[in-house]
Formats: structure tokens, C-alpha cells, sequence
């Protein structure tokens, strides 16, 4: 550790310091009793280059390495220096502004935290913990033994720990009990906790706290813009697995770090835990902080939002809810399971009687601003997989079609919108394959009109009249 940061983080500690700021290039700040003081230092660039070298996680000194210049905020992590309490430390740029930031956790450590850091170091998603057994993890999706032993003494204290106050009496009527619990440093996890056999047991999944970027999950910019929308609804669309979640949490991530909005997140579960950039959020789940989708979307339009996220678009109730908030000025994410956006839009059509249709579709008209629709494909060579999309906006010509009844006709308009960020599934896919991202048999296999993408493949299109194009 660096002396000067060293007798930063003591100087503090001795004024009972709640968060030191390092900015860069900017005097040093110390809160105490909820004020910010100055301390007479500052990091150039040469000596914060240093610090965050020694003292950053390999994975957040690569994003710091390789900065693009846009605002972010990484996760937390843990270090120590000796003769002081546990500090928890947070890279991040606000509003242009480079800092790292370290404050005290809130409590010491659980008797679990070595099992669970394990089990994020290496990537585990879920961790089975069983009295008088071995704690299992699955990695990659594999089922893996560890060499953490879990006593009876261990899991008792465990169940002390972390389970909610006033929670135990619950679980030891019902056998089961769901809650969350954030590992400061390590990681938030989702938790239920259950008897097998009369011998208590835990499973963790873990819940990632950083979303990833628009870039990092390769999808097209156009997504910035339509997340930036000031109201009306977006749909994000796909089958179960298809990254609906992970996408739309790249959008958050995106307003996060460029506007000043109240951001509501209702998921069941979460998947993503946000950290306050330039945005307040609030993620409620459902079954612990809330009954229910339709519970939370309500009583979300009494609590200020600017951006509601609703995981998922489950009936006609959740849908009429999510089209008031969007006409009174708010913005709602949401997600359907469907694959393209002609279903989607027949998909809300049939939450309601014909009699009614009209006076959605009129509605959708004004309220919808885009739906995002995705799918999950094998890169080439086998590592990883490639998002396919296909992009609709609600341009004046979409509104149309809307308006009128001419939903048939929506393919067409999202092939002729290339210019408006529009894209079809055939078109992602072109691209895709001649850069090299997929081969020609994966986008085949993905393609909606396999012949139409052949033709394209070959250098032959059509034009909105039919003709031949090359």
C-alpha cells in the first residue's frame, strides 16, 4: 500500500471518517458527521496510475486500463490495511469525475463469507450447503465438490447470521424460506433455505452486481437511444435464455451513467444488482419485497419514478398498468416471450377482447417507442454466443401501420428503416456473417425467411416493390 494513501485512510479512521474520496487530480475528501472536508493532498496522474495498480481487483484494473472516457461505477471489493478496520473500495467516474472511494462495510464478515468468496472467485452460480457435508458448487454448469466442510455448530451460527430478523419462526413451520443476502465485498445472493431428510440446508445464487455494457454484449448503439427515451414503453423480447434480462440491464446501465432519473427495477428474481451512478434506483423482488407484479407496478406510480423496469409482462392487469404509467409521462422496460415484433404486438392484442382491440392498438400507437427482440446464437469456432436481433422504433410510418391495423405489414418496414436504427432478423444476420461472427449454417438455422437470406448472401435484395436489387 502506498504511504501517502496509508496516512490518508488514518487521518480519517482518527476523525471517525465514514468515506474517504480520492479524486483525481482534485484535492482528497474525508465525510464526517455527514460532511465532506478537504485534506490537503492529491493524486496526479502518475500516483493514482500506482494505487490502483496495487490495490485493484485483475478484473476492475482492466476496465480502468482500458477506459473509453464514459462515466461507471465498479463493484466493491474488500481490502485491508493493517492496524485499521476493512475497507470496502469503488473505482468509478461520475459526471467525468475519476475517483476511488473507500468506506467502512456496514458489519463484519458471516461465518460463511470464506465459502461464498470461493465461490464468486471461481465463477460459481449456485452453492448447495448441507449440515455435516461438503458445500457443492455449479460451475459452468457442473456440479463440483469443495473442500469447505459445514458442521451443525457452523450452519446453526450461519442461520443467526443471515436470515432476516423475526424470520426463523417461518421456516420452521413452513420448511422453506426465500431471502436475499449481500455478502459486503463479495456479493448479493439470493437464498432459500430448507430441510432435506430433517438436516437443514442452504442453496445460494448468486445475483451479478454489474451489469455489462451495450458494447460488451454486442448489440447495436441504437439501444442507447432508445433507452434515453423520456416515456412510453420498450419491449424486450425472446425466449426463456434468449439475454432479455441481461439487455435490458445494459440499458439501465446505460442511463445510469449518462442522466439523472429514479429508477424502479420489479423482477422475480433479481438479476442484476445496480450501484448508483448519476441514477437512485430501487429493485424490489417478488416474494421478498413485494406480493407481486402487479402489487409493485402499481404502488410504483406513487413513488416518483422516471424509469420503471417490470421483468416480465405476465398478464392484461400488468400490461394496463404499465400502459397508464407510459401515458403519464414515465418510461417502462419490460419483456415478453415472444419472437418477433408482429407477435409481440398480436401477443398484447390477445390479452383483450376484439371489442377492445381497437382502442389498444390506438394506444400502443402513441405509447410504444420500440421493441427489442433477440435471440442467442453459437459464434464461430465455437466460443461463446452471438446476440441476433431484430429492432423496431416506432417511427410515423410504424405508428401507421400500428394505428391502422396493418400489423402484417411491419416486416417490411423494419427491413426499409435501416436508416431510422431499424433492423431485421435477416439483416443482423447478414451482418453477422460477414464479419465472420457465425457461419452461414448457424444463420440459417436462425433465420426467420432462410430462402430471403440466401438471396442476400449471394448479394440479391428486393426492393419494397419486388424488384430485384444486387
Amino acid at each position: 500500500m502506498q504511504d501517502w494513501y496509508e496516512a490518508f485512510l488514518k487521518a480519517g479512521a482518527e476523525n471517525r471518517a465514514t468515506e474517504w474520496i480520492l479524486p483525481l487530480d482534485k484535492p482528497a475528501e474525508l465525510r464526517i458527521d455527514g460532511h465532506l472536508h478537504n485534506v490537503d493532498m492529491t493524486a496526479d496522474a502518475n500516483a493514482f496510475l500506482t494505487l490502483m495498480q496495487e490495490i485493484l481487483p485483475q478484473k476492475q484494473l482492466k476496465h480502468f486500463e482500458d477506459d473509453d472516457g464514459n462515466d461507471f461505477i465498479e463493484e466493491n471489493f474488500l481490502f485491508t490495511i493493517e492496524g485499521l478496520e476493512r475497507f470496502l473500495g469503488t473505482l468509478q467516474r461520475q459526471r467525468g469525475q475519476l475517483a476511488f472511494v473507500a468506506r467502512h462495510p456496514r458489519r463484519g464478515p458471516s461465518v460463511l463469507f470464506d465459502i461464498l468468496k470461493w465461490c464468486v472467485d471461481h465463477e460459481a452460480s449456485d452453492m448447495h450447503i448441507r449440515e455435516g457435508k461438503f458445500a457443492r458448487t455449479r460451475i459452468h454448469s457442473q456440479l463440483e465438490e469443495t473442500d469447505f466442510f459445514v458442521d451443525s455448530e457452523l450452519f446453526k451460527k450461519s442461520m443467526t447470521e443471515i436470515l432476516p430478523e423475526g424470520k426463523l419462526e417461518i421456516f420452521d413451520k413452513e420448511g422453506d424460506f426465500d431471502f436475499a443476502w449481500e455478502e459486503e465485498g463479495i456479493g448479493r445472493f439470493r437464498v432459500n433455505l430448507h430441510r432435506t431428510r430433517g438436516i437443514h440446508a442452504y442453496t445460494f445464487r448468486h445475483v451479478k452486481s454489474k451489469a455489462p455494457t451495450v458494447k460488451e454484449i454486442g448489440m447495436p448503439d441504437i439501444l442507447k437511444t432508445i433507452a434515453e427515451s423520456r416515456n412510453g414503453i420498450i419491449f424486450v423480447t425472446g425466449t426463456t435464455g434468449s439475454g432479455k434480462s441481461t439487455t435490458m440491464a445494459a440499458m439501465l446501465d446505460h442511463i445510469n451513467n449518462s442522466s439523472d432519473r429514479h429508477i424502479i427495477t420489479i423482477e422475480d428474481p433479481i438479476e442484476y444488482t445496480f450501484q448508483d451512478n448519476r441514477c437512485f434506483f430501487e429493485q424490489r423482488e417478488v416474494g421478498l419485497d413485494v406480493i407481486s407484479f402487479e402489487s409493485a407496478l402499481i404502488h410504483a406510480l406513487r413513488q416518483d419514478p422516471d424509469i420503471i423496469m417490470v421483468g416480465e409482462m405476465r398478464n392484461r392487469t400488468t400490461f394496463e398498468t404499465a400502459m397508464t404509467a407510459a401515458a403519464t409521462g414515465h418510461m417502462v422496460i419490460s419483456t415478453l416471450h415472444t419472437k418477433n415484433a408482429h407477435q409481440s404486438l398480436s401477443r398484447i392484442l390477445d390479452m383483450f377482447p376484439i371489442e377492445e382491440r381497437d382502442n389498444v392498438r390506438k394506444d400502443m400507437s402513441e405509447c410504444l417507442r420500440a421493441i427489442i427482440c433477440q435471440r442467442l446464437a453459437p459464434r464461430a469456432g465455437g466460443n461463446g454466443v452471438v446476440p441476433i436481433t431484430e429492432i423496431m422504433i416506432n417511427t410515423p410510418i410504424v405508428r401507421k401501420l400500428i394505428f391502422e391495423n396493418k400489423i402484417d405489414k411491419l416486416p417490411q418496414a423494419i427491413a426499409g428503416g435501416e436508416k431510422e436504427g431499424m433492423m431485421s432478423f435477416n439483416q443482423c444476420l447478414l451482418k453477422l456473417v460477414n464479419n465472420g461472427d457465425i457461419t452461414e449454417e448457424v444463420a440459417m438455422q436462425f433465420s426467420d425467411n432462410p430462402q430471403g437470406l440466401r438471396m442476400n448472401l449471394k448479394g440479391i435484395f428486393l426492393s419494397e416493390d419486388g424488384a430485384l436489387v444486387q
